[in-house]
């Protein structure tokens, strides 16, 4: 079974800020920038790469522990823009009509949701990540991949352990302490002032964790370098502390509840005529059947939902049986209808 786990947030603001210069809009002047970019490559990713089944994971409205931990964690990024905020508003009408459940825990980022979910279930399925968060880095393993949004294509190729090291010249079970060394401004996350990611890939290569480098700080060269990591020590291990993601998030989910349905609903179609996305419209609905698809899905509520949601292609549609709502708000949300590809709005 091929699972995928779409880091919903990082998708949208991509999809968002990919037309910034040119702004995607209806006829009535609606902004349709994110929408669009989110429903693309939920689309390519249903006909391109056939998951089995799927989760979008939302990060939640309120702080997580990394913000009581840490009181600087992200403090420096300006607001969400109105627009991107309403239109994940309907992100998740969309992702409901098409059946695609979606998840949020109140409390604890996308990231740790997925990594609570991509190790639960590794012995169950071949697990993909749809992200280009580094920190998801750190769950590649022998069942564990991430694909990446690309360049030019929707969506690039899987990134395995050894694409990691060719990256970053680091290994999984190394990411986090890469990331400590060299910090993450996105995130305000500090590192150690002065070590960027060509020195920080020597010493790991060298030493092989953190620790071990701290271990034999007398013998690192040069002399600079061993002032630096001496000076930033605590800034290190405070970082570490924040680029680990928990995989214990108290998420009560049924594998079998996040089947992929038949995502060509009439709540869909409805959506992407009100939008105006013809394209989608057309080869969702009126381009003969995908091969596989099956009866549509009907909406319906796995765990309690969070923000955001974006439609596919149809596959095989599965079992829908309603999952259990988790630990202190724990949530997904299983929708109904529709795959496909939808024609750009008027710029």
């Amino acid at each position: 079974m091929k699972l995928f786990l779409v880091d919903g947030h990082a998708l949208a603001y991509r999809s968002y800020f990919a037309f910034a210069a040119s702004p995607l809009t209806n006829s009535r002047g609606e902004e349709t920038s994110a929408v669009y970019g989110f429903v693309n490559t939920l689309l390519t990713l249903l006909r391109d790469w056939k998951p089995d089944a799927l989760a979008i994971v939302f990060d939640p409205e309120g702080p997580t522990f990394r913000h009581e931990q840490y009181a600087e964690y992200k403090a420096h990024r300006d607001e969400t823009p109105e627009s991107l905020v309403e239109q994940l508003g309907v992100i998740r009408r969309v992702l409901d009509a098409m059946g695609l459940p979606t998840i949020t825990v109140d409390g604890f980022e996308a990231d740790d949701v997925i990594a609570t979910l991509a190790r639960r279930w590794r012995d169950r399925c071949d697990v993909r990540i749809v992200s280009g968060d580094k920190d998801l880095f750190q769950l590649i393993d022998d069942r564990i991949r991430l694909v990446r949004p690309g360049r030019g294509r929707v969506l690039e190729g899987e990134m395995d352990a050894a694409a990691l090291h060719e990256k970053l010249g680091v290994t999984p079970r190394q990411v986090v302490d890469y990331l400590a060394l060299v910090g993450d401004a996105s995130d305000n996350i500090p590192g150690v002032r002065g070590v960027g990611p060509k020195t920080a890939s020597r010493l790991l290569q060298r030493w092989g964790s953190l620790d071990a480098i701290y271990d034999h700080l007398d013998e690192v060269t040069p002399p600079g370098v061993r002032r630096r990591l001496e000076a930033g020590r605590e800034a290190a291990y405070a970082s570490r502390d924040l680029v680990r993601l928990r995989d214990d998030v108290p998420v009560d989910v049924e594998l079998d509840a996040l089947r992929l349905p038949d995502v060509r609903t009439d709540a869909l179609r409805r959506e992407l005529e009100h939008l105006e996305f013809n394209r989608f419209v057309r080869e969702l609905f009126e381009a003969p059947a995908h091969p596989g698809a099956g009866e549509p899905a009907g909406g319906r509520r796995v765990a309690r939902a969070g923000p955001g949601d974006a439609a596919g292609a149809p596959v095989g549609a599965s079992p829908r049986g309603e999952g259990a709502s988790g630990g202190p708000g724990a949530s997904a949300t299983r929708p109904a209808d529709a795959p496909g590809g939808p024609s750009p709005p008027t710029r």
